[in-house]
């Protein structure tokens, strides 16, 4: 029970797609946070899962990514102009670039860096269990409410509603940052997707960084000790 279930060497290919643009902050991957770039913590989780055969990063900062290279040398680097598009159309339309592109391809974004390598391993064996063409990770959210019919979403902190929150149907989002897909599911509906194509992560490992005020919040939470926040977030798989 709990076994990873391995497929031949080198049928799992992982890409980390690092812009150096972020939608509040410029340069964001490439911020320190405890000592190291936010992107390395994705390429040390990704290396410590023991599960690909290679690991690119794909990225339009040459600079910061051939320092990365230099201090991991396990990663391969492509580098892209266009980093506008979805990750997917990013490494399709990069396919002559990489030597033979494994069968199923793992993407990890950095800007969740508390994703672990234990929880990447379950979401592929999910993936292999059930025999699926994409399985990503997604995180639940508590505090809102539908407004009206038109399913407008508001915060029940401030609903004259909230009484009623417990009848609310529970409303889920991408989090965590970890996709599994085929390589024949190149053009992605990741809008489209059926329940057993998800894998619900706790709030700790969901958490992502997008503006300076995530990037403060990750700072504290690396210290506080992993066994507290265990017992304080809730994983329902």
């Amino acid at each position: 029970k709990g076994h990873i279930m391995k497929l031949k060497n080198g049928s799992i290919d992982c890409f980390i797609p690092c812009r150096k643009k972020g939608d509040f902050i410029n340069n964001l991957n490439f911020l320190e946070l405890e000592g190291i770039k936010l992107v390395e913590h994705s390429i040390i989780t990704a290396e410590r899962t023991k599960l690909f055969e290679n690991i690119y990063l794909i990225t339009n900062d040459k600079n910061s990514a051939e320092e990365l290279i230099t201090k991991y040398p396990y990663i391969k680097l492509i580098l892209v102009k266009n980093t506008r598009d979805p990750f997917y159309k990013m490494i399709r339309k990069n396919n002559y670039k990489i030597n033979n592109l494994s069968e199923n391809i793992c993407v990890l974004l950095p800007n969740y860096p508390f994703k672990s390598s234990i929880t990447i391993k379950k979401i592929y064996n999910e993936f292999i269990k059930k025999k699926l063409n994409l399985i990503f990770s997604i995180t639940k959210l508590n505090n809102f409410f539908y407004k009206d019919k038109n399913h407008y979403i508001d915060c029940v902190n401030f609903s004259k509603i909230a009484r009623l929150k417990k009848d609310i149907k529970p409303l889920y989002k991408m989090g965590g940052g970890i996709f599994f897909y085929k390589k024949t599911n190149q053009e992605l509906k990741i809008n489209k997707f059926k329940k057993k194509e998800t894998y619900l992560l706790n709030e700790h490992e969901s958490f992502g960084i997008y503006s300076l005020y995530d990037f403060i919040k990750a700072s504290g939470l690396f210290d506080i000790d992993s066994s507290i926040l265990k017992k304080m977030t809730k994983n329902n798989n």
